[in-house]
């Protein structure tokens, strides 16, 4: 068999559930296509823009849909199993995912779209909304610490490989020169479109040529530079200690990024990474319908479906594959998106629907294609790092649309490369603006001295840390993100208890998120103050655990003190709270 019966019965699930349950959630959301939301009303030109539907839903999918759905999927599929994590991916974006998307868009725009804070701060106590506030920042830290790591392992990855008679050879130094003449096109296009006149779509088909044109030309590049004297382009400068360079290279355009006007870098950027994730999905999608036919070709099924309900690295199948998963199944971090930027365009509350529910399964369909490039590697394959999976995977499917698997391998690499630094944007700034809120820091000096605040628990982690330390730090980024996802889910039941509607649907999927989340906590504690075996000179010997262990373990506590304080502030409210309270009904 091959993948094209899953990727289509996958399809058809999530359009289903479009059709037949998202009107449901609206419904039970109270949405009104006739109410003016604050684009409208607030409209100035400038932060609150009514726009249409597909363009915000391009906007909104863009900014959710990162690295997140590539590298959790990808992860849990190779310890568990293909089967397990597509069960997830569709049975959690459609119905905690989604609700959870909607949800917060809609408590947004019926607090003047204000973020999931001032939701929380307005139904809640005070030291609920400070909780929460610190609970968003440490999330967001965790965001930039794995993504940062994985993308300096996409740079500093040399290895030759032959598998399936195809030569799937990386080459970091050309993937660092790709990722550098993207951002330097970005910035162009920026300069372009500010102080031109030039179509947007006319500078974006430059930009695409040029990176085409770049993604040619890399690897004889790199080879060139390395020559002279570029060593980090080349084998001869990897290492632990190449891997750490980049990572501070990277938290220095965190640092960049955060504090460039919009125009100039986010702005564009998001367009050409846009341009990257709908060249994806399309290259999954041809490819898929013109290879899936013959059941011993390139796209047959080979990895196993099932691995067995304990992993060696992961452990064991509950509570692991669910915070393993996040994006692509359910997200906190699409509640801060949704109710920071998004919130502030929709025009109609009729637009929740495509906007955040469509969305959501978009995203749990990138999950899929990821799922897909897991299923496509021979049964006893090791895998690799999730980047280089999804990029071989992408190869495959290009490389059925007749595109060169060499040329095919750095575009999915770039394109991986691209989706993080769209993470990395994002949360960067969005830390400062937490931060900025939590000490009152104003102006561009308290800008930057937030974003430095910011980044410095990463840089710290990361140069202490070994490299390929996102494996071990991602179980611990996905609790988090799952666990912000429960609170987003606990206040915006809330919000519905105290207006009188419906409150089932959001309530049963955070408490069930807050058990899987609080079990993980428990777990990870344990495995990380636990003794562990290292092979030292060739003998097995037991160690205590290390300085980093000891700080991942005492960040699963402060999260797991954090959600439990939220949690009892919020079962506290509800016992409190009237359904008809009359403070409530006018929202």
């Amino acid at each position: 068999m091959t993948v094209l019966p899953i990727v289509v019965a996958s399809a058809v699930v999530l359009a289903l559930a479009y059709r037949w349950y998202a009107p449901l959630v609206m419904k039970w959301l109270g949405a009104d296509p006739r109410r003016p939301t604050p684009a409208v009303t607030r409209d100035d030109g400038l932060d609150f823009v009514p726009a249409p539907a597909g363009v915000v839903l391009g906007g909104h999918f863009t900014a959710i849909a990162a690295a997140g759905p590539v590298v959790g999927p990808i992860l849990a599929a190779l310890a568990f199993g293909w089967g397990p994590a597509l069960v997830w991916i569709l049975l959690g974006s459609i119905f905690i995912g989604s609700v959870h998307d909607a949800g917060t868009l809609m408590a947004s725009l019926r607090h003047n779209a204000g973020s999931i804070t001032q939701v929380v701060r307005e139904h809640m106590s005070r030291g609920a909304y400070y909780t929460f506030l610190v609970f968003v920042w440490m999330c967001l830290i965790y965001v930039i610490i794995a993504f940062t790591d994985v993308t300096a392992g996409t740079f500093a990855a040399f290895t030759p490989v032959i598998e399936s008679g195809r030569d799937y050879s990386l080459n970091g130094g050309a993937v660092a020169i790709g990722a550098t003449a993207y951002l330097v096109l970005s910035v162009a296009l920026g300069l372009l479109l500010r102080f031109t006149r030039t179509p947007w779509w006319a500078g974006l088909i430059v930009c695409a040529l040029g990176l085409a044109a770049t993604i040619a030309l890399a690897p004889a590049a790199a080879d060139y530079l390395a020559g002279q004297g570029w060593s980090f382009l080349s084998t001869k400068g990897k290492g632990a200690s190449l891997q750490r360079g980049w990572d501070m290279a990277l938290l220095v355009y965190c640092f960049i990024a955060s504090v460039t006007p919009m125009w100039l870098l986010l702005q564009p950027r998001g367009v050409i990474g846009a341009t990257f994730l709908y060249a994806a999905l399309f290259f999954g999608v041809l490819g898929t319908l013109l290879g899936g036919w013959n059941p011993g070709g390139e796209l047959a099924i080979e990895y196993p479906m099932f691995k067995g309900f304990q992993a060696e690295k992961l452990g064991y199948l509950f509570p692991m594959l669910f915070i393993t998963i996040a994006c692509g199944a359910c997200s906190g971090f699409h509640s801060i998106v949704a109710s920071g930027t998004t919130c502030k365009q929709v025009r109609s509350e009729g637009d929740v629907k495509p906007i955040a529910f469509g969305a959501m399964l978009l995203e749990a369909m990138v999950a899929v294609f990821s799922v897909a490039c897991v299923m496509m590697l021979p049964a006893n394959s090791a895998g690799g790092t999730p980047d280089v999976v999804y990029a071989k995977g992408m190869a495959v499917f290009q490389n059925v649309c007749g595109i060169p698997l060499q040329f095919a391998l750095g575009f999915g690499l770039l394109a991986f490369s691209s989706f993080v630094f769209d993470t990395l944007d994002v949360c960067t700034r969005l830390g400062r603006y937490v931060l900025q809120e939590l000490t009152g820091l104003r102006g561009l000096g308290g800008g930057a001295a937030a974003t430095l605040i910011t980044l410095c628990p990463p840089a710290l982690y990361l140069w202490k840390s070994e490299p390929g330390s996102f494996k071990t730090f991602w179980t611990i980024f996905g609790t988090s993100n799952q666990l912000l996802a429960a609170l987003t889910l606990v206040g915006i039941s809330v919000w519905l208890w105290r207006t009188g509607r419906p409150v089932w649907f959001a309530l049963v999927p955070a408490v069930l998120m807050l058990a899987t989340t609080a079990t993980a906590l428990v777990l990870n504690v344990n495995h990380f103050l636990r003794s562990k075996e290292v092979r030292v000179d060739g003998v097995l010997r037991r160690v205590a655990p290390s300085t980093m262990d000891w700080t991942n373990a005492a960040i699963a506590v402060a999260l797991l003190l954090l959600a439990v304080y939220v949690a009892i502030e919020a079962a506290r409210m509800l016992v409190r709270s009237r359904r008809g309270d009359q403070a409530a009904a006018a929202l």
